[in-house]
């Protein structure tokens, strides 16, 4: 009997463990960021936790922002590997909306820096905006070239500018549309957002 209902928990271990519950470092998470990202009027919790060399990871965890951190606590959204770059800020910029900054290269030669600003509406997380920016050094036989500018996306309106050089944005011509979060990869970025 009793060897019986050992085995029959170990389903619903096996399911346990299954669950996605992030494994923190030593230091915890590389960003915590409280907010109200489901306008509520609770708080809830980002995390954004990168290992060196790897893509980031993006943790929310709903109605639990006012409460002390339980990282055994199963997050009610993941989004593996959310940017190919390295994380260097997570802010809340107002109305539920939370910003993730990632920068290649970070102010070398050769350095981009991406923001991507989710938000909660109907009960999906969204990619609510996107801004880019380049400088882009390259040796030439007659020196160094440099490209310089910038996008800047709102889903939410379904407008965008492009920048080329120092001169101001033009508006991208076409309507854009919230992403799915899950669904958001740099594959989605508006062509206008390349150099």
């Amino acid at each position: 009997m009793k060897t019986a209902l050992h085995l029959a928990g170990l389903p619903w271990l096996v399911a346990l463990a299954a669950l996605p519950v992030p494994a923190f470092a030593e230091n915890g998470p590389a960003f915590e960021l409280k907010l109200d990202i489901d306008q509520d009027s609770k708080m809830d919790r980002a995390l954004v936790l990168q290992e060196p060399g790897e893509p980031p990871d993006l943790y929310i965890y709903l109605a639990v922002g006012e409460e002390k951190f339980d990282p055994s606590r199963r997050p009610d959204f993941v989004r593996k590997g959310l940017t190919e770059d390295r994380v260097i800020d997570l802010e809340s910029k107002g109305k539920g909306s939370l910003t993730v900054t990632s920068c290649f290269g970070c102010g070398a030669s050769k350095s981009t820096e991406d923001t991507l600003t989710i938000v909660y509406r109907r009960g999906q997380f969204l990619v609510g905006g996107y801004s880019r920016s380049w400088e882009w050094n390259q040796q030439t036989s007659d020196g160094v070239e440099t490209t310089v500018g910038g996008c800047d996306i709102n889903y939410l309106t379904g407008k965008g500018t492009v920048s080329k050089g120092l001169e101001d944005g033009e508006p991208i011509k076409g309507k854009f549309r919230p992403v799915p979060l899950k669904d958001w990869s740099s594959d989605k970025r508006p062509k206008a957002c390349d150099f």
